[in-house]
């Protein structure tokens, strides 16, 4: 059979969906060359063995960087990719990650990638502890072999930390190095449209993310560079969690302490709200540290189960879990634009014994939060 024969874009025919670019970019896989359109012949060949199916059908996303690059494919590589396209035996897209998900989830055919998609555990539940729809690839001589490989679970503040990642590199704001672009984040930014709803004068709250383009800091909306209002601490986000399921999440903006009680927590079911005091805890921020202080409350604040002394402010660990009650606790998510210099490894072993490792959590778009820390 040709290659071609092997290629589908309808979603009944589909076993198999993957991203060409990571394929085809694979190093060690069966060439030398940093990319290489043969990667997809012998995948193909090690999918027919491992399925047992000489009629395996695949569905390919590519980015058009595969095709528009002339570093990357030869001129007859992009020839044939160009026909494909054409001819609706592929899909190209501007990212193919997200397109290959939706491929997977609606058809339930296997997914071809060394990626745990860690930032989109929560948008497709299947992903995370999967043990039979991901597939990797290992050279086998001039071939390709193709084994089942496991996805990890992964905690609450890993997931919140990749989403944010995800959302980081939508943005432009990760250079060609995959280096964070810090600056932009820590300045404050003003659109040059005056009535724009995320970077206008007329914004209240949190500053949602800027974009990076062409060398300029712009405005994600407009599409026009931004002028620079000076330096910004950002906020930090808090998850409310009840039974280990998030009820509710707002921020604490540096210099403003945050009092938590009642009044803040009126989404706590009332078996344990009326349990909460309502001057509960004190929570401060100053862009680096955070403490939490009991303010003299009725059940106490706890981390680890250690009662803390009330009226004495302490440093709260980002990865531990305030109690307010056996059931109600508060967890720091990993989404506050605060990083480690480089981001987690994709295959480091998912770890953590704090509420925020069950926790679940509703999706949160940057863009469009709601600023809450001020109370």
């Amino acid at each position: 059979m040709r290659i071609e024969e092997h290629l589908t874009t309808v979603p009944d025919d589909v076993d198999v969906v993957l991203d060409l670019s990571n394929v085809v970019r694979e190093r060690g896989l069966c060439s030398a060359r940093p990319a290489d359109l043969r990667r997809l012949f012998a995948l193909i060949d090690g999918l027919k063995t491992y399925l047992a199916d000489g009629t395996v059908q695949v569905s390919v996303v590519t980015d058009w960087s595969l095709e528009r690059r002339s570093d990357l494919l030869s001129t007859s590589e992009r020839r044939a990719l160009r026909r494909w396209i054409d001819g609706g035996l592929i899909e190209a897209r501007d990212g193919a990650d997200d397109r290959v998900l939706e491929i997977a989830d609606v058809t339930g055919a296997k997914v071809v990638s060394h990626d745990n998609f860690k930032g989109r555990h929560r948008d497709f539940p299947w992903i995370p502890g999967s043990a039979d729809r991901f597939l990797r690839m290992r050279p086998d001589g001039d071939g390709i072999r193709v084994e089942a490989r496991d996805i990890p679970i992964y905690p609450e503040h890993q997931l919140s930390s990749a989403e944010e990642h995800d959302l980081l590199r939508a943005a432009g704001l990760y250079d060609r190095e995959r280096r964070l672009r810090r600056e932009p984040l820590t300045r404050g930014w003003r659109c040059p449209v005056p009535d724009c709803p995320l970077f206008g004068e007329g914004r209240d709250g949190g500053q949602p993310l800027p974009a990076y383009r062409d060398g300029r800091v712009c405005c994600p909306s407009h599409r026009r560079p931004m002028s620079d209002l000076g330096r910004l601490l950002r906020p930090i986000q808090l998850k409310v969690s009840v039974n280990r399921t998030v009820v509710d999440r707002f921020l604490v903006t540096p210099g403003e302490p945050v009092t938590v009680g009642r009044e803040l927590l009126r989404r706590v079911p009332p078996q344990y709200g009326d349990l909460i005091s309502r001057r509960h805890a004190e929570l401060a921020w100053d862009g680096q540290v955070l403490t939490v202080t009991d303010l003299n409350s009725r059940n106490g604040v706890r981390v680890k189960g250690r009662r803390l002394t009330p009226g004495r402010p302490e440093r709260w660990d980002l990865r531990d879990a305030v109690a307010l009650h056996e059931k109600v606790k508060l967890v720091v998510s990993g989404r506050h634009f605060v990083f480690d210099d480089a981001p987690t490894s994709e295959d480091a072993k998912a770890t953590g014994d704090s509420a925020a490792a069950d926790a679940p959590s509703v999706a949160f778009d940057a863009e469009t939060r709601v600023h809450r820390g001020r109370r």
